[in-house]
């Protein structure tokens, strides 16, 4: 009796470490990137929601996890990272959120770097947000003739 517990135990481990692997799930760059391409597009949450809309976090958690999801071995723990973080954040008080971020900084840095460099790499997306520089409202070398 004790052997067949054991035996049941071993064969039921098996089949839970064997999980994805074993059900022949092959997550391919391809699939990832399609659906890269999706959530960077005007119809992600991050174009289009506007920043400080409460649904934006939740969105951003749902599109990181479909991500996840999708992403192959070489970009899952980068991926598992940046969800980690995020749902993190979503789930800390309003008052909180500063510290969340001050505490995974690094960690965010390298996760949002090695992204975009495979986004770079395999999905040929350049995923870097540019930050609009300000324009002086003056140019002190315009010269407006003088009127009467």
């Amino acid at each position: 009796m004790i052997h067949r517990r054991w035996r049941f135990f071993l064969v039921a481990l098996t089949l839970s470490l064997c999980g994805a692997a074993c059900s022949g799930v092959e997550h391919t760059s391809a699939d990832f990137c399609d659906k890269l391409v999706e959530v960077t597009g005007p119809s992600g949450v991050e174009s289009a929601l506007v920043p400080g809309d409460p649904a934006r976090i939740d969105g951003v958690v749902i599109e990181l996890a479909e991500l996840h999801d999708r992403a192959p071995e070489e970009i899952s723990n980068t991926t598992r990272t940046l969800l980690s973080f995020f749902r993190t954040y979503q789930r800390a008080a309003r008052d909180e959120r500063r510290d969340v971020i001050a505490n995974n900084e690094q960690q965010l840095e390298q996760a949002s770097a090695e992204l975009r460099q495979y986004a770079l790499d395999e999905c040929g997306l350049f995923l870097e947000r540019v930050v609009p520089t300000p324009r002086p409202t003056v140019d002190p070398t315009i010269r407006a003739p003088i009127t009467d």
